[in-house]
């Protein structure tokens, strides 16, 4: 196991690598994106290396897998936070209730077919609730307004 102090000397060999890449990089102009620097786009990823303590500290935190550190979570996909938006906002009716059933139908499609690298498929859940009851609340309200429609003839 690593100490303390290894880790803080980890830590701060990672912070300096990256103020030197960050140093070789041109920032462009008040226009837009600058020219590349010198050389290209910047020095190739440097590996990791180090006492044995370090290397194996990166590799406790890092997941092969997904590429994230340990025990996070995938990021969720955008259906999944349009499924949310859409089943949320109650007060437009169906012109919500449906997009937020299909986007969350589409998050928990893709939440399933990657799920090391897509994420969301709780709140495509939620999305497809949200939007159903969305729906049911629509169609009450509409039945309601034609009954005291028609009771008021």
């Amino acid at each position: 196991m690593a100490t303390a102090r290894q880790d803080q000397e980890a830590i701060g060999r990672r912070e300096a690598t990256g103020r030197r890449a960050l140093a070789g990089m041109v920032h462009p102009g008040p226009g837009g994106y600058g020219p590349p620097a010198p050389g290209g786009y910047g020095p190739p990823a440097k590996p990791i290396t180090g006492s044995a303590a370090t290397m194996e500290l990166h590799a406790m935190t890092i997941d092969p897998k997904t590429g994230l550190p340990r025990g996070e979570k995938p990021p969720a996909s955008t259906a999944a936070v349009v499924a949310l938006v859409c089943g949320i906002l109650l007060c437009l009716g169906p012109f919500t209730g449906i997009p937020a059933i299909v986007a969350g139908v589409l998050a928990r499609k893709a939440a399933r077919q990657s799920p090391h690298t897509v994420g969301g498929a709780g709140m495509g859940l939620a999305g497809i609730l949200l939007g159903s009851l969305n729906l049911v609340l629509s169609a009450i309200g509409g039945l309601l307004a034609i009954w005291q429609a028609l009771a008021a003839e």
